[in-house]
């Protein structure tokens, strides 16, 4: 964007509804979720990546999609990103899936967080399913460290 189309559009702003500016603001901080999210899901490869398909320890990056980086197996050259075989290969939204996850940890029901991440009720619950068939990465806590 040229400097004179920046400027005339943060005058516009000025110019905007609260309502306008709200939209605006979810919008901005939406995309910066899923800047982050992508960042998550590259860190997850970032260690030491290995072929799911054939097992090869020997990949070269491979442009990108999606917003993740691709990489290209040397010695079957097929192609995988960090999510693949995994369960949340080929979920789109990957932009809402932060504020959908902190919707499953706060308890909300299906049609609440499927409204509240703006997608759908069938989205809602296929994602459900997708993220508890997600293996936990975290530090293990025994049952003996639980309190209920």
């Amino acid at each position: 964007m040229k400097t004179t189309e920046f400027r005339s559009w943060m005058e516009t702003l000025n110019r905007i509804s609260r309502g306008q500016r709200d939209l605006l603001r979810d919008q901005l901080q939406g995309r910066e979720m899923g800047d982050k999210g992508a960042e998550l899901i590259e860190q997850s490869l970032a260690a030491e990546p290995v072929c799911p398909h054939c097992a090869g320890i020997e990949l070269h990056r491979w442009g990108t999609s999606c917003g993740l980086q691709r990489y290209r197996c040397c010695s079957c050259r097929r192609t995988l990103n960090a999510l693949t075989d995994t369960p949340l290969a080929r979920l789109r939204h990957k932009d809402k899936w932060l504020n959908y996850e902190q919707a499953m940890v706060q308890g909300v029901s299906l049609r609440q967080a499927a409204t509240g991440c703006g997608i759908s009720k069938n989205t809602s619950f296929k994602w459900r399913h997708r993220f508890l068939c997600a293996p936990y990465s975290g530090p293990r806590i025994s049952d003996s460290e639980l309190r209920w």
